[in-house]
C-alpha cells in the first residue's frame, strides 16, 4: 500500500463520522450518556483499527507520516473530530495495534471488538491505560508515581518502549515533606483506631464466652 495514496475506507470514516454525531447529540440522564457515549467511542476505535490493520508501520511502529496526515484530515473532516481529538484517536489507534498485536489486510471491526472483550477494555479509560502501559502497574506503583513522579518513555525499534532523560510529574519536595508527615500522623491514627476496634471484639468476644459457660452450667 503506497503511503502517499492511502486512504480510509468510506464504511470505517462514516460511522465514525455518524458516532460522534450522535455523541454530540446526547442528551438526559447523565449514566445513559456515559454509558452510550462509552460504546460509541470504542466502535469509533474498532472502526479506526480495523481501518488501519492493514498499514505497515515504521520501524518504530508508528504510522507513516504521509498516511498519518492523511487519516487525521479525514478524521477531522469526514470523521467529525477537532485536531486535537484526531490527534487522539490516532495516537490510540495506533498503540492498540502494537500492544494488542491486530495486523492484516481482513481485520474488520468486530474482530477489534472481539480482542477488546477479551482484554477487559470497556472504555476509552481502559484502552488508554493498555496502551500506555498503565494497567501493568500495581495500586502501589502508581501512587507512587503520582507523588514522586515518574521517568519518561519514548519508542525503541520495533515500538519498544524505551525509558526517557526526562523526569515527569510528581510533587514538589516541599509537597513531599509535607505528604511524609501528614501520612505518618494518619496512619498513628490509623493504627489507634484499628486497636480500639480489635480490642472492643475481643471484649465482645470475652464476654460471650462467659456468658456460654454460665449457660453450660445451669
Amino acid at each position: 500500500m503506497p503511503k502517499n495514496t492511502f486512504v480510509i475506507a468510506a464504511d470505517n470514516i462514516n460511522v465514525i463520522g455518524s458516532n460522534q454525531t450522535r455523541i454530540n447529540t446526547l442528551k438526559g440522564d447523565a449514566a445513559t450518556i456515559r454509558e452510550e457515549s462509552q460504546t460509541l467511542k470504542l466502535d469509533t476505535y474498532c472502526q479506526l483499527i480495523a481501518g488501519i490493520a492493514g498499514v505497515k508501520l515504521t520501524a518504530k511502529s508508528n504510522l507513516p507520516p504521509a498516511v498519518s496526515s492523511s487519516l487525521k484530515g479525514d478524521l477531522m473532516d469526514v470523521g467529525q473530530q477537532t485536531e486535537s481529538m484526531a490527534n487522539k484517536l490516532v495516537k490510540n489507534a495506533v498503540g492498540a495495534r502494537n500492544v494488542f498485536g491486530i495486523a492484516g489486510d481482513n481485520i474488520t471491526p468486530e474482530m477489534v471488538a472481539s480482542v477488546f472483550a477479551d482484554n477487559e477494555i470497556t472504555s476509552e479509560a481502559k484502552l488508554i491505560k493498555a496502551v500506555s502501559g498503565e494497567a501493568e502497574k500495581s495500586k502501589v506503583q502508581l501512587a507512587v508515581e503520582k507523588i514522586v513522579g515518574r521517568r519518561s518513555t519514548g519508542k525503541g525499534d520495533k515500538g519498544k518502549r524505551v525509558e526517557g532523560d526526562k523526569w515527569l510529574g510528581g510533587f514538589t519536595y516541599e509537597e513531599i515533606d509535607e505528604f511524609t508527615m501528614m501520612m505518618a500522623d494518619q496512619l498513628e491514627v490509623r493504627r489507634a483506631m484499628e486497636a480500639a476496634a480489635q480490642e472492643a471484639a475481643d471484649k465482645v468476644d470475652a464476654d460471650n464466652e462467659s456468658a456460654n459457660e454460665m449457660l453450660d452450667q445451669l
